[in-house]
Formats: C-alpha cells, sequence, structure tokens
C-alpha cells in the first residue's frame, strides 16, 4: 500500500511543478490576476493533498516498523 502513496505522492509533485511554471510564466497583467488566484488556490489544495499523502507514507512507515 505504501507503494501506491508514493506513486500518487510522485505524480502530485509533477502536477505542482505543471501549476508552478503556469503560475509563474502568466503574464503580470490586471486581465489575469483571476487566472492568477485560480491557479494559486489549486496549488494550495494541491499542498495540502501533498502533506496528507506524506503523513499516509510516513505513518504506514511507522506501522511496518512496530509489527
Amino acid at each position: 500500500m505504501n507503494e501506491h502513496f508514493v506513486k500518487i505522492l510522485e505524480k502530485l509533485e509533477e502536477i505542482e511543478g505543471q501549476l508552478d511554471d503556469a503560475y509563474y510564466t502568466l503574464p503580470e497583467y490586471d486581465a489575469n490576476s483571476d487566472g492568477k488566484g485560480y491557479i494559486d488556490g489549486a496549488r494550495c489544495d494541491l499542498y495540502h493533498l501533498k502533506d496528507e499523502i506524506e503523513r499516509m507514507i510516513m505513518d504506514s512507515k511507522k506501522v511496518a516498523k512496530s509489527t
């Protein structure tokens, strides 16, 4: 099960890079402020999801060590 979480985490890291690229390549025009806000919101959600997956990986390692 741990290896599935690791694969999910790797995919989330890819998505994070894509969102970062999208955010930083969007020109600084007032017309783009909504778009930047949406991208930033998606990045924030992604960071929270990554944190949860990382905790699951660490917790599963702790359980594996204790058995």
